[in-house]
């Protein structure tokens, strides 16, 4: 099976329920509520979860998004290897996890801090699979804004 971007693969499974919609002989408003159902059901958050990961991914730690959002957890992480990076940014995420739910059940939930520390974890995650370890510093430091000098230190 040739490699299609996720991107691609997304409009495909939406157009797939559409056109099973269509053959079961439904008519334009199920052919519609299936396409929604698709575009934006589980599967499809997963996938622009994923999406928003391949994005950080490929702008790299130079950009100034990647900055923005990553900058102040990637100071908690300065100093440890890649594997302990992972283990801390486990522990928050948990710790954040268990703080939203209790701001939940006061309907003063903000899920901007779980989302910012789930796409860490894919990425930290990731950059151990990938055998990132030496770069990991060189990273962290210019997600950091930190010179590479202060980074070899």
């Amino acid at each position: 099976m040739p490699y299609r971007p996720r991107e691609e693969r997304d409009r495909e499974f939406v157009r797939a329920a559409k056109d099973a919609a269509r053959a079961q002989g439904g008519s334009a408003m199920d052919q519609a509520l299936a396409q929604i159902g698709a575009g934006f059901g589980e599967a499809a958050a997963v996938n622009r979860f994923k999406l928003r990961i391949e994005f950080w991914m490929r702008a790299g730690p130079q950009h100034r998004a990647v900055r923005a959002r990553f900058g102040r957890r990637a100071e908690r992480l300065l100093g440890l290897d890649l594997d302990g990076a992972v283990f801390a940014v486990e522990r928050t995420w948990r710790e954040e996890r268990k703080a939203f739910q209790i701001a939940s059940a006061f309907g003063r939930g903000n899920r901007l801090g779980m989302m910012v520390l789930s796409e860490l974890r894919l990425i930290l995650r990731l950059m151990r699979r990938r055998r990132m370890q030496g770069e990991f510093g060189a990273v962290v430091a210019m997600a950091c804004d930190l010179e590479m000098a202060e980074a070899a230190e």
